[in-house]
């Protein structure tokens, strides 16, 4: 067995070199040896790996399912190891969490700050999620963790765990003593927010279409859209400091003060997106990730997996937002 994972590793460092002369170099093997590795692979597995061309070589299609899997195997050894050798070793190890927005704005920085305290051999790498790419960044060990919505991406494969943390909202935003609710009447017409700019919170591709076209059909008409920001910190600035409105989760704004950022109360179409963390299932005993996974039940107040505690739960319901793995 560990003469196959020398030869899957062999492999990924062909395909990432392009070439077995580079790979050579890389790993201090001769080119024979790895020529060797890859024959015996293809013989094991019955099917092409590589394709040579002019400039060095390419994964064939199995090569890359297989390249993923070594991926794979690489990280879930690494993180054996580090288990198995923390006794005898000072070595520190990285957890690799991936955050959508929302997640990024403040919610898990207690969270991660004890899971370092807890572990202070740890390395906590924390990311912002690829777009369309945090199921295969997980699957191929990029990623131990990510956190976003994670239950209507069209995946049930079991090799992924997913934890219901809480539910998220979209609403329209503002700064606390914006003039829509400073010395108004309570019944804010939705046609009055058509008088004000807007910022369109572009990280995340939904809230274009939200901000464009499910808040136009409330207010009856285009918003006036002054700003396209990615940035969610420069979002908020400028939602603090101008009569800017903006549609934004309501997770995001909790940690925002002076002024605060909140809800418009207007009476618009209310549905919710479940958010939460996904991780390989093959690491769920891992020490660290048990961990988090506690702190982050005790974060939102689940006292039994799948049940909230209603005095504790963070939850919140409105417009909806997409539900996709790496939004949120």
């Amino acid at each position: 067995m560990l003469d196959q994972i020398t030869h899957l590793f062999r492999l990924r460092t062909i395909l990432e070199q392009g070439s077995l002369r580079r790979a050579s170099e890389k790993l201090n093997v001769t080119q024979p040896a790895l020529s060797r590795s890859l024959a015996q692979l293809e013989r094991y597995f019955g099917q092409q790996l590589v394709e040579r061309h002019a400039r060095g070589v390419k994964a064939t299609p199995f090569g890359e399912r297989v390249l993923s899997v070594s991926n794979r195997i690489e990280r879930y050894w690494e993180i054996a190891e580090h288990e198995l050798r923390t006794e005898v070793s000072d070595e520190k190890t990285v957890m690799r969490i991936g955050g959508g927005p929302v997640w990024r704005s403040g919610i898990l920085s207690s969270i991660l700050t004890e899971l370092q305290i807890r572990y202070p051999r740890n390395v906590i790498e924390f990311t912002t999620l690829t777009y369309g790419k945090a199921l295969q960044d997980l699957r191929e060990g990029r990623l131990d963790v990510a956190f976003g919505g994670v239950f209507n991406d069209g995946s049930n494969s079991p090799r992924f765990e997913r934890v219901k943390l809480t539910e998220v909202t979209n609403y329209v935003m503002a700064r606390e003593d914006h003039p829509l609710l400073v010395g108004k009447d309570p019944d804010i017409l939705p046609s009055s927010l058509l008088t004000y700019p807007w910022i369109v919170y572009s990280e995340l591709p939904a809230y274009r279409e939200i901000t464009q076209h499910t808040v136009a059909e409330h207010i009856g008409g285009m918003p006036d859209i002054r700003f396209i920001c990615q940035n969610l910190l420069s979002v908020l600035t400028i939602l603090q400091q101008s009569d800017c409105l903006c549609v934004l989760p309501s997770l995001s704004v909790q940690a925002v003060n002076s002024p605060r950022i909140v809800p418009i109360p207007l009476p618009l179409r209310r549905s919710t997106v479940d958010i939460g963390m996904i991780f390989r299932t093959e690491i769920g005993e891992w020490g660290p990730m048990k961990t988090l996974l506690e702190l982050c039940r005790q974060k939102f107040g689940i006292v039994e997996q799948g049940e909230l505690d209603p005095t504790h739960a963070v939850t919140a319901k409105s417009l909806g937002g997409a539900g996709e793995i790496g939004q949120h």
